[in-house]
């Protein structure tokens, strides 16, 4: 019976440790979307593996500063940055950290990008480290295919 008992630990023990996996993911994407619509990414990129998502926190987020979410001329060219759905297969956290410290260093010379890298959406990260960090992990995660529109064209040396 002592056995019995001990297998059945071991078991409930196994059955957790993918469990507890799954609740860090998706603290994860709740962490990440959180920042990717505080710091107002969604202005030039979408994510359409998990725009419900990223609708739904613009409008808690909104909701939460007493203000009405509008559709603005910068909004309607949310694509101008490309979709981010594959990102996290596309690059390496290594990439990514380094890229979104100091973005202007990955654009090529055209005289197009060299004009967006010069836009202030294109500035370093603004924020906390621990943001920063919960912004790259989940970028990491997003590994749905290419979602870019037809005809996108990144400005990205690389």
């Amino acid at each position: 019976m002592v056995q019995i008992h001990g297998y059945v630990y071991v078991l409930a023990l196994f059955l957790m440790i993918p469990a507890a996996a799954y609740a860090q993911d998706g603290s994860v994407q709740q962490k990440g979307i959180a920042i990717f619509v505080e710091k107002r990414c969604y202005t030039c990129h979408t994510v359409k593996a998990e725009s419900a998502q990223i609708e739904a926190a613009k409008e808690a987020f909104a909701k939460s500063k007493g203000v009405e979410l509008k559709e603005s001329a910068e909004d309607k060219d949310e694509s101008k940055g490309g979709d981010l759905s594959n990102i996290g297969a596309d690059r390496t956290q290594e990439w990514l950290t380094k890229f979104l410290k100091n973005p202007k260093d990955y654009f090529k010379d055209t005289p197009d990008c060299k004009k967006l890298a010069k836009k202030k959406e294109r500035k370093k990260f603004k924020g906390t480290d621990a943001e920063f960090q919960d912004l790259v992990a989940w970028i990491e995660t997003l590994k749905s295919g290419n979602k870019q529109e037809a005809g996108f064209e990144s400005c990205l040396k690389e």
